[in-house]
């Protein structure tokens, strides 16, 4: 603990951290302005305008895009972190003494996959935004793109860790009994870490919609977006119900998951 709180420190110190900032200007003003506006969430326009569609409505579209684009994002990032999961685990290799050529082969596609999983992962979902973004114009396409690059190689690192780790008693029991090395993985290894692969890839689901609502800042249109249109008006209000709308939407992800995982171990 001491360690860590001279890190944080030194750290603080060199990057010229003030606690003091805090208090300076109208900052605590402002702060509790947003903090009183919590209990009354809007369920209508701080300032209506006219011709403006109901602004439950526009909660409404923005939420399912949200989840529209999080979903999205997974739907390509889980199957492309599948595959390299497999190509960077160990645990449904068969026994290279009997195939040394293999052996090569296989080593080369674990460094392979090793080496894209690192690389997708270093650079961060909005860095490859702003890259796609310029490239291709603000769009929903180019945004899921970004968040598809990164999410695959976090969720084929955690998945190929998770089948390395898990116990290999039933995996090893099928090939004693003459299953091949890729069958007694798919049956053996795999159903006993599904329940911790699933839970995980809702985890990430999760950081999908919150990655899903800060894209909105750079002109998607999730609830992020609109956050950001409420916050330059000062409509706290309105903040707030985007705000319990995304938890709501976290929270049913995490119902969602915990159902699933609970059928999976029973």
């Amino acid at each position: 603990m001491f360690g860590i709180a001279l890190a944080a420190l030194v750290c603080g110190w060199g990057l010229g951290l003030d606690p003091f900032r805090l208090f300076a200007g109208n900052t605590l003003k402002l702060a509790g302005e947003f903090f009183a506006a919590a209990p009354t969430p809007a369920l209508d326009y701080e300032k209506p305008v006219d011709g403006a569609e109901p602004f439950l409505l526009t909660v409404l579209t923005a939420t399912l895009r949200t989840l529209r684009f999080a979903l999205l994002a997974m739907t390509v990032a889980v199957p492309c972190g599948a595959v390299l999961a497999l190509g960077a685990t160990t645990s449904w290799w068969p026994d290279l003494r009997r195939h040394p050529w293999l052996g090569v082969a296989l080593r080369a596609l674990y460094l392979v996959a090793r080496s894209w999983i690192a690389f997708a992962r270093s650079i961060h979902e909005l860095i490859w935004g702003l890259l796609f973004i310029t490239a291709m114009g603000v769009s929903t396409d180019a945004a899921v793109i970004a968040v598809a690059i990164p999410y695959s190689g976090i969720l084929a690192k955690i998945y190929s860790e998770m089948l390395e780790e898990h116990s290999r008693e039933s995996r090893d029991a099928l090939r004693a009994i003459g299953a091949g090395s890729f069958s007694a993985f798919v049956f053996g290894l795999v159903p006993r870490a599904l329940p911790d692969l699933v839970s995980y890839t809702f985890y990430r689901l999760e950081c999908g919609l919150r990655t899903a609502a800060v894209f909105g800042f750079v002109g998607i249109e999730t609830i992020g977006y609109r956050i950001k249109l409420a916050s330059d008006e000062f409509h706290y209000r309105e903040i707030w119900t985007y705000l319990y709308v995304l938890f709501a939407l976290v929270a049913l992800i995490e119902w969602w998951g915990a159902a699933i995982r609970r059928r999976l171990k029973y």
